[in-house]
């Protein structure tokens, strides 16, 4: 009997410190799960992932967010490399549009350039951020003697100088899930909270511009670690159905398109205001993104 009150006790303990995790908030796991459904050629793949918000709470709690407002589904994966690929920015024959993804591949790069600035999700990120469905960001201005917190929220607080992760960091490999850290066109003193260390104020202040990531993710096809560049912060449960759609993928064509504007409001690439793209002959559709565990 008392070595089973032991245990109840620890027991207790134990969901008592989990629950006072910040960020976990209800006694959210520290590994939610989340399966991306993709489909190429008329196969459906089925990505399971195991995601590390004991390391990166902002990161998935954004992309969680996301997930849950339908932002990612129906989109294209909109640049394939040998490496990596690119989903969630551009939408796949969105319902308003007249630019059709197999046509415009058709017509060429040009088409495909015009393709991307008609379906770009900015205008959908942008009201989600001021209706108050995504977190808010912890970049403050320091306006009239106070700072002031806008209405545009991104991933923020896991990286420190030369985006080096403060509390932990995943390696990369094949199948990683990832998200890239950006400049933002804000003004030069905009600040992030990154710790709570040495300082007097409880805070270390530093440029956000160096500290900010896009909405868009990134899986790697690789078995590299990965780039400093990158917040890793999923890996697959199972790795079979990306080799299986990348082996398919690979059978295909690509065209290269130049020069496509990036979005004023996530922007995905440093110091830039456009970024080159490979596509696929035949679509790859994010049909859905889907949070099966949280």
């Amino acid at each position: 009997m008392k070595k089973l009150f032991k245990r109840i006790v620890v027991a207790a303990v134990t969901a008592g410190v989990l629950c006072s995790v910040p960020l976990m908030a209800a006694c959210d796991s520290a590994h939610p799960e989340a399966l991306i459904k993709i489909s190429y050629d008329g196969e459906i793949y089925e990505l399971n992932y195991k995601l590390y918000r004991n390391m990166y709470p902002q990161t998935v709690k954004h992309f969680i967010e996301l997930a849950d407002a339908g932002f990612y589904n129906n989109t294209i994966i909109h640049s394939y490399e040998a490496s990596y690929f690119y989903g969630g920015g551009y939408a796949y024959n969105a319902e308003g549009y007249e630019s059709s993804y197999e046509v415009d591949y058709e017509e060429g790069e040009l088409a495909m350039r015009d393709y991307f600035e008609n379906n770009s999700k900015e205008s959908e990120y942008y009201d989600l951020a001021m209706n108050g469905v995504l977190t808010p960001s912890v970049y403050s201005d320091y306006i009239d003697g106070h700072y002031v917190t806008p209405a545009l929220p991104t991933v923020i607080g896991e990286v420190g100088d030369t985006h080096k992760i403060l509390n932990g960091a995943l390696t990369g490999g094949f199948g990683a899930l990832r998200m890239y850290y950006s400049s933002k066109d804000l003004e030069a003193d905009a600040v992030v909270y990154l710790d709570k260390d040495n300082n007097e104020d409880g805070a270390i202040l530093d440029n956000y511009l160096e500290h900010s990531a896009t909405s868009m993710f990134s899986i790697q096809t690789s078995s590299s670690s990965g780039s400093t560049s990158y917040c890793i912060f999923g890996q697959l449960i199972d790795t079979q159905p990306l080799t299986d759609l990348t082996e398919a993928i690979s059978e295909g064509s690509s065209i290269a398109v130049s020069d496509v504007p990036i979005d004023q409001y996530d922007v995905m690439i440093d110091y830039t205001n456009y970024d080159d793209f490979t596509v696929r002959d035949i679509p790859i559709i994010v049909l859905s993104v889907e949070i099966t565990k949280r």
